[in-house]
């Protein structure tokens, strides 16, 4: 069956209403918005008619390119135009070479070219040049409808992939802003944990030099004076409670013992035996000055001398620890 075209009649406003009853199957229910804008590139002013009635009736917004034709009036009057319908043969020249200068100023328009001279050069320059669809006259409305509303879906997908690279590039520089916060945050719980540190180790510093202190005082000071009063003979019936007051102050300078005894992993126990043997005491020296069983103290001492690494039987335990200087009670 023969299909209905652009110049089979002679009466505008029969051609258009045959055109309107013949639309290709599915096209009346597109969405098509008002808003969408095309303009007309034809000499013919009766063919401009008719485009531009059949356009309106398909809920497009038709505009004609006035005379005389040129790309500058063109480029001029064809704001927020959607899809050119472009002639190819105008009186003064031909208009494949404005196809580029079109898309430059429009990149979201689409041009589709009409002719009733085609042939396969001018289709290949044509659609090289950026053409979005050629169509030979006379131009069936079928053809002309499914062109533009294939034309103005692809502009909406266009559209909507822009947007969601637009939200990506967005988002991308949110997510490097947030990286920079992030990334100056945790320089400054750094700094704030190294400030921390330090001040952790001054600290811990400084109670060593007090508890240093301390130990000092009692043992060169205090211990060494109660000893001296112990052995005056009138203060013979005091000798029980003086013995209890330098145990005490010698349970005192145990606990402040050294720190790397402690990295060693030596327990509370294990310390005090390791400071009384570098003090020279012997093994029941040890027992009776902590009230413990000899048996208990050589097992001290061997869990010292492994955890301590000494593991020649011949080595001395208190030559070892009369090595250590930080060892040393003062």
């Amino acid at each position: 069956m023969k299909q209905e075209t652009l110049t089979d009649y002679g009466d505008v406003s029969d051609q258009q209403q045959i055109l309107c009853q013949n639309d290709f199957v599915g096209a009346e229910n597109a969405n098509i918005s008002s808003e969408h804008k095309i303009t007309i590139i034809d000499d013919d002013p009766y063919i401009c008619d008719l485009l531009k009635k059949m356009l309106s009736s398909w809920d497009f917004v038709p505009a004609v390119l006035p005379k005389p034709f040129s790309l500058n009036e063109l480029l001029k009057t064809s704001a927020s135009t959607d899809i050119f319908l472009l002639d190819v043969c105008l009186p003064t020249e031909t208009t494949l070479s404005w196809i580029p200068t079109i898309l430059g100023d429009f990149p979201q328009a689409s041009v589709i070219v009409m002719t009733g001279y085609a042939d396969t050069d001018i289709v290949i320059q044509a659609i090289r040049n950026g053409a979005f669809d050629f169509l030979q006259k006379p131009i069936a409305s079928e053809l002309l409808k499914h062109s533009l509303l294939h034309a103005i879906q692809l502009q909406e997908k266009n559209r909507q992939t822009e947007q969601m690279l637009s939200d990506l590039r967005h988002n991308h520089v949110m997510l490097l802003d947030q990286k920079k916060k992030l990334e100056f945050m945790n320089e400054r719980l750094m700094q704030t944990n190294q400030a921390f540190s330090t001040l952790a180790q001054n600290l811990d510093f400084e109670r060593t030099e007090i508890l240093n202190g301390i130990n000092h005082k009692i043992e060169s000071e205090i211990i060494p004076a109660l000893a001296k009063i112990q052995s005056d003979t009138r203060m013979v019936r005091y000798s029980i409670e003086i013995d209890m007051i330098i145990n005490s102050l010698q349970s005192i300078t145990l606990a402040a013992c050294p720190n790397d005894l402690f990295s060693a992993s030596l327990t509370t126990a294990e310390v005090r035996v390791a400071a009384l043997i570098k003090k020279g005491l012997t093994t029941d020296m040890i027992a009776k000055q902590l009230s413990i069983a000899e048996d208990t103290v050589k097992t001290h001492r061997k869990k010292i001398r492994k955890k301590l690494n000494i593991t020649n039987s011949q080595n001395s335990l208190r030559d070892f620890l009369l090595k250590k200087p930080a060892m040393a009670m003062q």
